[in-house]
């Protein structure tokens, strides 16, 4: 993040190396073309490099403010899009290598994600795939499902709060 603060090039490329795959993946979950994906990828990249100041280890880990930037750009270019239709979840095992990744972190990040998501019950894991890789809001769950909002709420930070815990120490997530 120092590089990133003072333009380093160097900086940019090594955030890129270690986190591409996973914001690739995630773009590619929410949006559901490899173009979107690419764009995606892209976009996050570009808003690290401007808006590095913004961040604060003291309240998260690097990971975590990266991928919080993709889902909220994904979920913008979702909203904007008018007429598309939200994608239902892909889960993708094949992604296109990034250049310098090491294929046994891909495995290791892929397998506790699985683990993380294991760990929640059936009803957690539907509400957060819905509110993270369908990119609905807590309101559009409550009102398909004819569920109070406040009580969507209480369960989506549960859900998240149980895969923080099962994550716990893992810098991808």
């Amino acid at each position: 993040m120092e590089g990133l603060l003072t333009g380093d090039d160097d900086a940019i490329r090594a955030l890129y190396a270690r986190f591409g795959r996973p914001v690739f993946s995630l773009g590619m979950r929410l949006l559901g073309s490899r173009e979107a994906a690419e764009e995606l990828a892209q976009d996050v990249f570009l808003t690290a490099w401007r808006k590095a100041a913004r961040f604060d280890p003291a309240r998260g880990r690097l990971s975590t403010w990266l991928m919080t930037i993709a889902h909220n750009l994904a979920v913008d270019r979702l909203r904007r899009e008018t007429g598309a239709r939200r994608p239902t979840l892909v889960l993708v095992d094949e992604v296109p290598d990034v250049p310098g990744e090491n294929e046994e972190d891909v495995v290791e990040e892929r397998d506790a994600a699985t683990r993380a998501l294991a760990s929640l019950t059936e009803a957690e894991r539907r509400l957060l795939t819905r509110a993270y890789f369908r990119g609905l809001t807590a309101r559009e769950i409550s009102e398909a499902d004819g569920t109070p909002l406040g009580t969507v709420k209480t369960r989506l930070r549960t859900a998240m709060i149980k895969v923080r815990r099962a994550n716990e120490g893992k810098e991808y997530m």
